[in-house]
């Protein structure tokens, strides 16, 4: 809320009180106890004045029978209270026409457990006036403890950046006892009455703008004695600074290439970024990553670097080294791909190793023709079939220098063996009676070759795999309950 002032003449030649009246008929507001600040009006002369506005008004010490009352000025103005038991005032300290920004004024002589109404009064270098709103302070109870307490921030200190939740810490202290402490915000109470030490509150600056803000407190005695501490200002910045996660790396390319410079970031969005080369700002490269024009020789060397910014700051990576070759090496195999055999339905993979200046390009071919999609330095065929036995896999590699071209690898292809093992247990003999330990053996033969044999008992494995002729068991049938049992194996 904002108080226009009155015409300065009407001050100077009408007196104090009735300038007063005058003001409110012309449109004096009222702000409620507490607030603080005022606006003037233009000077008379046709030129547009400086504003002078109060703020930031304090009753900074109270006891039974004093108080100091400060403020501050946009302009360096003359300091004068006016104050009493209602809005009627009737007291006024002395003028102190000294031309300062900050102001204090001390009353003395109060009554005490007194309830006070003051205003106060400042007139700029050109005799302009303001003045605050109905302001109210009430005086200690009279006793003999007089002495105020002293109070003070001690956490977190002026000038501090702030964000996100913190602590807010006072010291406090008098010569009787500390009642109370509350902590304020620009004015308005933070959190709640603190009765006992430490003093401490917590402030969630996400619910305060950014910018500077004003962090103070006020110290009670038992008796009404109090103290505001000076106020601390911190800059709130509810937004994380930039921090470079991953930095640019530096890349070498043949003349006439490209090449590209990246970073990563975090902080909170939007970051806005600006690449250099060696030193100097690219024009419009304002993105997480850089691609150079078609490099020169004369590149070679250049170094670049880019700014991250955000709202809470900056930060500006390390520095990338250019390099640029004169000239390109054309590719050369030197591990070619090799011939393999595959079962019907399995895939295969050919591969090759090559050197030369990157970037290298491949182009696999089977029987001499392109093969789609087959452009890195190994191919993997699809599921096989005996149609493509005897085909020939072959690679081009190439770069901007020439192209090579592998070896031909063969691949063979052997039809999925459908025929399974003959098998057949040949001792003990069919019908045998056996008892204790007993020697289990079979015969087994495939078209490819037996890989396991593995017995069984009334259905059940007897034993683990045998993977090697002779296929036999020892089984000691003293586990096995007295009877007719089958003995099986399985190839």
């Amino acid at each position: 809320m904002t108080y226009h002032r009155g015409l300065h003449r009407s001050f100077h030649h009408l007196g104090f009180k009735r300038a007063l009246f005058l003001g409110v008929l012309l449109g004096f507001g009222m702000l409620q106890s507490g607030c603080s600040g005022i606006v003037s009006g233009k000077s008379t002369g046709g030129v547009p004045a400086p504003i002078l506005t109060i703020s930031n008004i304090s009753a900074a010490t109270v006891t039974a029978t004093t108080a100091t009352l400060t403020w501050q000025t946009s302009l360096p103005a003359t300091s004068q209270v006016e104050y009493g038991s209602s809005t009627s005032y009737g007291s006024n300290t002395p003028l102190d026409s000294a031309m300062v920004p900050s102001h204090q004024q001390s009353l003395s002589g109060l009554s005490a457990g007194t309830l006070y109404h003051y205003r106060v009064h400042s007139s700029d270098a050109s005799n302009n006036p303001a003045v605050s709103s109905d302001l109210t302070f009430t005086t200690a109870s009279s006793g003999g403890d007089t002495t105020p307490p002293i109070v003070s921030i001690t956490s977190p200190v002026s000038g501090t950046r702030v964000l996100g939740s913190i602590t807010v810490i006072a010291n406090a202290s008098d010569n009787v006892g500390v009642a109370s402490v509350q902590f304020q915000l620009d004015g308005g109470n933070l959190g709640t009455v603190i009765t006992a030490a430490p003093y401490s509150t917590s402030w969630n600056t996400t619910g305060t703008t950014n910018g500077a803000h004003t962090l103070s407190a006020i110290a009670k005695d038992s008796v009404g004695n109090s103290t505001t501490s000076g106020g601390t200002v911190v800059n709130v910045s509810n937004s994380t600074a930039p921090s470079i996660t991953a930095q640019p790396v530096s890349t070498t390319v043949t003349a006439g290439q490209t090449a590209t410079f990246a970073v990563t970031a975090g902080g909170t969005a939007p970051l806005s970024y600006q690449w250099q080369k060696t030193g100097a700002n690219i024009s419009g490269a304002t993105t997480a990553s850089y691609t150079t024009a078609a490099t020169v020789i004369a590149d070679s060397g250049s170094t670049f670097r880019v700014v991250v910014s955000n709202a809470a700051g900056t930060v500006t990576s390390n520095a990338a080294t250019l390099m640029v070759n004169n000239v390109a090496t054309a590719p050369s195999i030197t591990a070619q791909p090799v011939s393999t055999t595959v079962t019907a339905g399995q895939t295969a993979t050919f591969a090759v190793t090559a050197v030369g200046t990157a970037p290298l390009g491949y182009q696999w071919q089977k029987n001499g023709a392109n093969i789609a999609g087959a452009t890195t330095a190994s191919y993997t065929t699809a599921a096989t079939v005996i149609a493509d036995s005897g085909s020939t896999f072959r690679v081009v590699v190439s770069n901007a220098a020439g192209t090579a071209t592998s070896n031909a690898a063969t691949l063979t292809v052997n039809p999925l063996d459908t025929t399974p093992p003959a098998v057949s247990v040949t001792a003990p003999a069919n019908s045998a009676t056996v008892s204790g330990a007993v020697s289990i053996a079979a015969n087994a033969s495939d078209n490819v070759g037996v890989a396991s044999v593995q017995f069984q008992l009334d259905g059940a494995n007897l034993g683990g795999l045998d993977t090697t002729a002779p296929y036999s068991f020892s089984w000691d049938t003293t586990a096995a309950s007295n009877g007719a049992h089958t003995l099986t194996a399985i190839a």
